[in-house]
């Protein structure tokens, strides 16, 4: 049955990033797959967008790295023909599949003075309640809402293991007038619980809210034929591609890379122009996949792949955002995925257990949902 709440959601939904967007999609899918029809993400934007201007500072960082002697003309090629595509990609999957406000906010101050009104507000997932972001920023916390408004959470993420005192008095006062709160990470839960001294729910990313079918409804069709392995790294680790490459000898696959920085380009079968649905896609047919991506583990889990996660800095790998993924394997029981400089494969995945936790998981997390909305 049709549900008339309008229903307004606030997240990082624009940023040209296959997991800040598939994770906007996948709760406003959700919702509605509910049987909410008023959803849509409130058009705020306070980060950096994707402009010409930037793949030109990403331009020069990859000249003054490689310095191989390689010709202007190349680079000039690179930028034009190929990072182009990427927020092509990117620009047609946001104007397709995320519904927004019709009225573009730039500010807090733009939203406290013209605010959105909906029955129901939710923040969402991406690191919205990161410290490192937070710059006195009080509209991934709502307080451009009115005081007796409905606020909630669903996902939010810390992305940090570790908040100050200072930090933890700003939240405790933007938080205590939400009705329901809920984090990604347990320990997010753990911290905001010993901060607003009430429960905080523990639910999914809203990525694993959707099974691989309802992904199937925006994913690409097959793109490379043969099997192979997909390497996804965000950081600079040469490790992880020298990992994939030795995993790609011993299984006599090709390792195709789909390019993040100056690294993946130097590698044979690097992939330009891969947009949201193309990603999705590229895991669901990979026989491996080695990642330092949250959320490229997070789709090697829910499409059932075997797969292998590192962290994306050297340092403790329990702090900074360094966290994130090994919480995320141990709440899956997958902790043998994580790898560090030493190639070392592991037997396959047994995902008759794994599918039993994400699950019962994702039950719960909808159920939270549910409570949510009604």
């Amino acid at each position: 049955m049709k549900q008339n709440k309008k229903i307004g959601l606030i997240s990082y939904h624009s940023g040209h990033n296959y997991g800040t967007m598939l994770q906007a999609y996948a709760l406003q899918f959700c919702i509605e797959k509910m049987g909410y029809d008023a959803v849509e993400y409130i058009n705020y934007v306070d980060g950096k967008p994707f402009k010409e201007a930037s793949f030109r500072v990403k331009l020069k960082k990859i000249k003054d790295k490689l310095n191989s002697g390689i010709r202007p003309l190349l680079y000039n090629f690179l930028y034009k023909q190929q990072f182009s595509t990427i927020k092509d990609k990117f620009d047609c999957f946001y104007s397709g599949c995320i519904k927004t406000s019709s009225v573009l906010y730039s500010s807090l101050a733009e939203l406290k003075e013209n605010p959105p009104l909906y029955d129901i507000y939710i923040v969402g997932s991406d690191q919205t309640w990161n410290p490192t972001f937070l710059k006195d920023n009080g509209a991934y916390f709502l307080t451009f809402a009115a005081e007796d408004a409905d606020k909630n959470s669903y996902a939010s993420s810390l992305g940090v293991a570790l908040l100050t005192d200072e930090v933890k008095g700003i939240y405790a006062n933007y938080l205590q007038s939400f009705n329901h709160i809920s984090c990604r990470e347990s320990y997010g839960c753990e911290i905001l619980s010993g901060v607003l001294n009430r429960k905080i729910e523990h639910v999914l990313d809203p990525t694993l809210l959707l099974t691989p079918d309802d992904w199937q409804n925006i994913e690409s069709p097959r793109i490379i034929d043969e099997p192979y392995i997909l390497c996804y790294c965000l950081g600079y680790k040469k490790s992880i591609r020298n990992f994939a490459r030795k995993l790609g000898e011993t299984h006599n696959m090709k390792v195709y890379y789909i390019v993040s920085n100056y690294l993946d380009i130097q590698e044979e079968n690097h992939l330009f122009g891969i947009g949201p649905c193309d990603f999705i896609s590229l895991i669901r047919h990979a026989s491996y996949i080695c990642t330092d991506s949250f959320h490229g583990t997070i789709f090697s889990i829910n499409y059932g792949r075997n797969f292998y996660s590192f962290c994306k800095r050297d340092g403790d790998i329990n702090k900074g955002d360094n966290s994130r993924i090994p919480t995320l394997l141990k709440e899956f029981s997958l902790e043998s995925r994580l790898k560090f400089d030493v190639f070392e494969e592991e037997p396959d995945i047994d995902y008759e257990k794994v599918n039993v936790y994400l699950n019962n998981e994702r039950r719960q997390s909808i159920d939270f949902l549910n409570r949510i909305l009604k």
